[in-house]
């Protein structure tokens, strides 16, 4: 009967080991499919270090003045926002800094407002 015991332990210990390796495989398959995606949606180079997200404004910090700086760029995207040409203003924001496409619209919306 120990025998039988002792086997069940080891079997379960083996389990558990198993299950954080599966845990921990799947992290960081969600993570290559991240780095994929931000691939296919334009970015170059090195994904971790050419990722270029910048917090919108509605994120930033609060700053000493009221009004935010605005970087060429976003006064670009101020630009086709005001000719209406929204969608254009996320895909110029994706080609410029890599950002999904959830991203860049979230950013474009808080330009927006």
């Amino acid at each position: 009967m120990e025998m039988n015991t002792l086997v069940w332990i080891v079997l379960s210990l083996l389990i558990l080991v198993l299950l954080v390796r599966v845990t921990s495989l799947q992290h960081q398959l969600n993570e290559l499919k991240r780095d994929i995606e931000r691939l296919e949606n334009g970015s170059t180079g090195s994904v971790r270090s050419d990722f270029n997200y910048t917090l919108s404004p509605k994120e930033a910090p609060p700053s000493h003045t009221s009004q935010p700086a605005q970087t060429d760029l976003d006064q670009e995207l101020l630009t086709l926002i005001q000719q209406g040409k929204k969608i254009m203003a996320i895909k110029r924001l994706r080609e410029a800094r890599g950002l999904s496409l959830k991203e860049a619209k979230d950013y474009v919306d808080s330009l927006d407002r």
